[in-house]
Parts: structure tokens; C-alpha cells; sequence
């Protein structure tokens, strides 16, 4: 099972320069693998959605995004100590408690394989990285110029955008 991370869905469904080589990837994999996520990486998805393409809009895009065949691992009590445990275990690698979730359900199904460019992940024996953007530069964020993070401030200006009315 491959877990494809919010990031990459992101990606996906935005009009950035890494959605060719993302949507190739996620194109390919919903053909040839079984796909895994969970609650805390679609309700990640569809915020970013909503936020940067307005509700209507947002909510079809999510609702593509629900279609996809995969599995979804609810985050239940038990989920949720699992990743209180890996955020313990991880967070000197760079991983939050949203990637500790991820990593979770990973361990849940049995399965080591991601597709990200978290570099987080990276640092983590045990998981499989794969990064579709891989010596592709993509945005920084200005408080952490780590190479492998998404611009944090990108959905400040959009939410601003949606709440002027």
C-alpha cells in the first residue's frame, strides 16, 4: 500500500509547476497500487482546497478526491496513541503530529511506502520514500528554509481572498 501525503495531493490539484510531474505519479500509482490514507490527510486536502479555490469549487475538486479508490484509515483512540507514540519516537527528525498520524497508519496496514517530498520522511529508516520531485526546487517557507517544505503562508493570502465579503 502506498500513502500518498497531503502534500503531494496538493500539488495534484493546484495549477503549480509540480502538479506535471505529481499528477503523473499519483496518475500512475492509482493504476498500478493500492492506496492508503487517512482522515487527518483528507480533511488536510480539502482545507487547502477550499481555502485556495473557494467552497464551491473546493468541494467538487474534494469530492474527485473521494472517488479515488483507496483505503482510509479512520484515526481512532488507538490510531491516535500510535501517533502520539511515532511523534514521540520521530519529532527530532522534523515530523509534527500530522506526519505522525501518517506514519501510524503506515504501521497500522503494515506497509513502509509514501509518497512525499517531506524530507522528514526521509530521515526515517523504516519508511520507503517516494518523491516525484526529487531535485525539482519547490517553495520554501521563510521561517524553514528546508528544500522539502510547502509555503505555510500561501493559505494566509488566499484566506483573506475568501473572508472579504
Amino acid at each position: 500500500m502506498l500513502l500518498i501525503d497531503s502534500n503531494m495531493w496538493c500539488f495534484y490539484f493546484s495549477a503549480s509547476a509540480e502538479n506535471e510531474k505529481v499528477s503523473k505519479a499519483i496518475e500512475e500509482a492509482l493504476t498500478t497500487q493500492q492506496i492508503l490514507s487517512n482522515n487527518t490527510v483528507l480533511m488536510e486536502v480539502s482545507h487547502f482546497l477550499v481555502k485556495s479555490l473557494g467552497p464551491r469549487i473546493g468541494k467538487e475538486k474534494i469530492d474527485i478526491l473521494m472517488s479515488f479508490p483507496m483505503t482510509i484509515i479512520d484515526l481512532d483512540f488507538s490510531l491516535m496513541r500510535q501517533s502520539i507514540d511515532m511523534l514521540c519516537d520521530y519529532s527530532h527528525t522534523g515530523i509534527g503530529g500530522r506526519d505522525a498520524t501518517l506514519l501510524a497508519t503506515l504501521r497500522r496496514v503494515g506497509s513502509n511506502k509514501i509518497m512525499t517530498n517531506d524530507g522528514a520522511f526521509k530521515k526515517i529508516d523504516w519508511v520507503d520514500v517516494f518523491d516525484p520531485l526529487e531535485g525539482t526546487k519547490t517553495k520554501t517557507n521563510k521561517k524553514n528554509n528546508s528544500e522539502h517544505s510547502m509555503d505555510k503562508d500561501w493559505n494566509n493570502k488566499h484566506d483573506e481572498r475568501w473572508n472579504k465579503e
